[in-house]
């Protein structure tokens, strides 16, 4: 493939990203336009239970399969693939069952009142279309589908869910919450199943359970599963916070966690993508052990993230009132939690390229022990945050939890790799 090609593409599918983050945004402003603020807080709780259990429930076999079947289907293995795709099938179902059972007993035994137990319930009834749906985007992109990896996620399904929102409102029937996340799990299953009779014999298919192996799952789940723990963390944290806001706090606030901390992602979300256009030439110079250009990539790369999260920040104090507004009077009173989650985007963002070191040395599960840390801490500091401070306590965790992902990662890249792909290390030594 020529480079003008190759260009021409990233560009297409990093405006595909981006203008996939934007029509998301555009739905939480229509949700909190149509509905009740504590009814935005309940959809928003079920769109979450369905990322976070979709994503735990995939045990890692999306990402372990973006590594794997490219190199199965380079050695001609196609019957391993086959069961690849079996053990994921094996694993996936036994898991989601046993996930979804534990959150809907959970929250029966806790008590969280109807409308928290009726979005968990819908989260959980959406959370096997959601996982599909990331397994066979992965698929499709190790397959050089990229359009049909991205577009069904990214494009379709934020268009379709809009769609059915928007045209009822429009010719004057108001939906129900209810309603609306039935509509949200209908969404779900018209894409993934979408994108499976797009992908046809060449995605997973039913007949591949019978063709797992036990000895296969075994080492697959090994790899695979700690790949997940580091995706909860690195891509969907936003979820993993208004999932647990949606536990400690009463809807209506967990409307405004869910709008706050998705606002603040967004810089997040536009530094992960400026750092893919990096991360084939520092793979290419570590590789061939070119440390100085690495690290003057490395260099050029944290500068761009401090221009980007400074820009950020200014532009949440000068315009983050006026973007809540967008949303509705009630969120505006979400300002001072919209720059907390910012500061938290800001630390992550110092962090720079630790993560991404250490999966160019093959050390990707090793940041699996961060990840768990981070959450741990997440959960015990909200806890008791909430307690005393309601709201806002759930940014405290946040900021506690960033700040101890960002320091486990620096020291496992340390003592790892050798070196640090932060700005404060690169800078100390002069690079």
């Amino acid at each position: 493939m020529k480079l003008s090609h190759m260009f021409a593409r990233m560009v297409g599918l990093v405006g595909m990203r981006v203008l996939g983050a934007g029509l998301n945004v555009i739905i939480q402003i229509v949700f909190a336009r149509i509905f009740l603020p504590e009814d935005v807080g309940v959809i928003m709780l079920c769109m979450s239970t369905a990322a976070f259990i979709s994503l735990f429930a995939s045990l890692g076999y999306p990402w372990l399969a973006q590594t794997q079947l490219p190199r199965f289907d380079a050695l001609g293995l196609k019957k391993i693939q086959h069961r690849f795709h079996g053990a994921f099938l094996h694993d996936a179902s036994a898991a989601i069952l046993l996930i979804s059972t534990a959150v809907v007993t959970a929250s029966m035994l806790a008590a969280l009142g109807t409308s928290t137990n009726t979005a968990l319930l819908f989260g959980c009834l959406s959370a096997p279309a959601s996982m599909l749906l990331r397994y066979d985007s992965a698929i499709a992109n190790t397959q050089r589908k990229f359009t049909l990896s991205y577009a069904p996620d990214f494009l379709c399904r934020p268009l379709l869910l809009l769609a059915f929102i928007l045209i009822p409102y429009l010719i004057g029937w108001h939906m129900s919450v209810v309603q609306a996340m039935v509509a949200f799990v209908v969404v779900l299953y018209i894409v993934a199943a979408g994108q499976a009779c797009y992908l046809g014999s060449q995605g997973v298919l039913p007949s591949d359970f019978r063709q797992a192996r036990a000895l296969l799952t075994r080492v697959l789940r090994t790899r695979a599963l700690p790949l997940a723990v580091v995706a909860a963390v690195s891509t969907s944290f936003a979820d993993i916070v208004t999932l647990l806001g949606g536990l400690l706090l009463p809807p209506s606030d967990v409307a405004l966690l869910a709008v706050t901390i998705r606002l603040a992602a967004i810089a997040g979300f536009v530094i992960q993508v400026t750092q893919q256009f990096v991360l084939p030439d520092l793979t290419t110079a570590l590789t061939l052990h070119n440390k100085p250009l690495a690290n003057r990539l490395l260099l050029r790369m944290n500068a761009l993230t401090l221009v980007t999260i400074i820009g950020g920040l200014l532009a949440t104090v000068v315009c983050g009132r006026f973007a809540l507004g967008l949303f509705g009077e009630h969120y505006v009173g979400g300002f001072g939690l919209l720059i907390i989650f910012m500061v938290g985007q800001s630390i992550r963002a110092l962090g720079g390229m630790n993560q991404q070191l250490l999966s160019i040395e093959g050390k990707q599960t090793r940041t699996a022990a961060s990840s768990i840390m981070a959450l741990a801490l997440l959960v015990s500091v909200s806890v008791i945050m909430v307690h005393y401070y309601g709201l806002v306590g759930m940014g405290y965790g946040v900021l506690v939890a960033e700040c101890a992902w960002a320091l486990l990662l620096a020291a496992q890249a340390q003592i790892h790799t050798g070196q640090r792909g932060d700005v404060l290390w690169l800078f100390a030594h002069k690079l």
